[in-house]
Parts: structure tokens; sequence; C-alpha cells
């Protein structure tokens, strides 16, 4: 039986201050298998290393990596699960080199790091492992592919940043777009024809039931300390939970 936990859950912030995100990291595990899907940014891999231990997991547990796209806030931990397969549409590794001129969220020199890992590439409707396959869903970026995965009965579809909020499903479109707009509609409307439970790549897990969203998991709140004047401890918190209205013909098509 398969089973689907939220290491870490992701969000985007934009302040007057500028934008910044985290991606969700999601352990997938079907029999032997320990699946991570996206390896999020440097910044945060303390906090992926304790929630694999909170999960009994140690990063040598990993032995599948699969990469949504090759943007900094998703593969920049890659480098810690030396004993893992890292899977990646092998377009989106072609990108990695020579990305658009103003896509600056590739990660600088991934691709070429990766040639010393057990890297393969993956393509639409590839089988992982049991009830695990690759759906291809370019627009955010010209290789991004998501997971579509069975989980007690139904299919889930572990979306990356093809779907990074569930307000992707109300616009049928992505926030940002850094390869092709109309790729990143159809990838929209491909995602909602195969599933109505999506783990986005900057947002809660979520299930569209009608003409609504519900959350299913995770943090309503995100706590932003700042600690830089005056050595005291200021802290504020912003909600990234939003009520959200579906674009039904989208889901319905």
């Amino acid at each position: 039986m398969a089973t689907l936990d939220v290491l870490t859950y992701g969000f985007a912030l934009t302040t007057d201050q500028g934008s910044f995100g985290y991606s969700t990291n999601s352990l997938l595990r079907v029999g032997s298998h320990n699946i991570l899907i996206d390896t999020g940014p440097s910044s945060r891999r303390p906090f992926l290393v304790k929630a694999l231990k909170a999960k009994g997991l140690e990063a040598d547990d990993i032995d599948i990596v699969i990469l949504t796209h090759m943007h900094w806030d998703h593969c920049q931990n890659t480098d810690l699960f030396t004993n893992a397969r890292v899977l990646v549409n092998p377009t989106e590794i072609d990108y990695a080199r020579n990305p658009n001129k103003w896509d600056l969220a590739v990660a600088s020199g991934m691709a070429d790091m990766m040639r010393n890992m057990k890297v393969d590439t993956v393509s639409e409707g590839d089988k992982i492992v049991d009830g695990v396959s690759i759906i291809e869903t370019p627009g955010h970026t010209k290789g991004h592919m998501s997971i579509l995965a069975e989980i007690n009965g139904e299919n889930v579809l572990l979306a990356g940043d093809a779907m990074p909020e569930s307000g992707t499903v109300a616009r049928g479109l992505p926030y940002n777009v850094f390869w092709d707009v109309e790729d990143a509609q159809e990838s929209v409307e491909k995602m909602v024809a195969a599933s109505n439970v999506f783990y986005p790549g900057h947002d809660r897990p979520f299930r569209v039931e009608g003409d609504e969203i519900n959350y299913l998991e995770g943090p309503e709140n995100i706590h932003i300390m700042d600690s830089t004047e005056g050595g005291g401890t200021a802290s504020l918190t912003f909600t990234v939970s939003a009520s959200r209205i579906v674009n039904v013909d989208i889901v319905q098509k």
C-alpha cells in the first residue's frame, strides 16, 4: 500500500522588500521504495533532514528522487541523496543548461553536478513503481513534470509548480510561467482531468469538490521572525490560506 506524507510544506510570499518561496517536499512510500518528490532549497536542508528522521529515515534510505523541475527552490538538496536514482525529464535537463534569459530561478550548475549522480530520464506515462507514473506538465518550465500516484484507491497528483497553489485551479494558469503560457494552461487542464486531489508546489494539499477547494492538511500560518534591529526579536504572522473559487469549466473538461 502506498502512503504519502508532506515533509516540508511549500509557500510563497511577496513583500515590499521582495519575494521568496519554499517548495513542498513529499515522501511517497510504496512497498520497499522511499521516493522523495523534490528536494527543496539549501536554506531548508536542516528542516528536510529533521522531517526525514521523524519518519524514521536517513538521506541514504531514499532510493528514488523525482524532480518536477530544476528551479533552485525544488532541487538544491539533491546532492544529499547519494544512494538514490534521480529522475528528471530530459527536456528539463536541456532547459536547465539553456533557460530563457529571464528565468533566473534555474539552479546554476545543477545539470552539470548531476552528471556525477545516478540520473535517469523519464517521460510521459513512464511507470516509476506500481501505482506511480509520470505526467508531463510543461509551461512553468519547458520540461516540467508532475507525478500521479494511487493513494488509498484514488489518484493524487503531486503537481510541482505546474500548479503551485490552489488559485491555479481558479485562474487556469500558474502565477509564474517561464516557458509558455499556452503549454501552462493545457497542463492545468490535463491535471484537473487526471485528479481532484493536488499536492501543489507552494501551498498545502487540497481537494477540488464541485465548485469548492478544500485544504486537506498543513499549517494555515507561517511565522516570519525578524531579529535584525536593536538586538530584540519581533515577529509577525501571515496567513497562507485563502478562499478560492474553482473555474468549473476547466475542472469539467
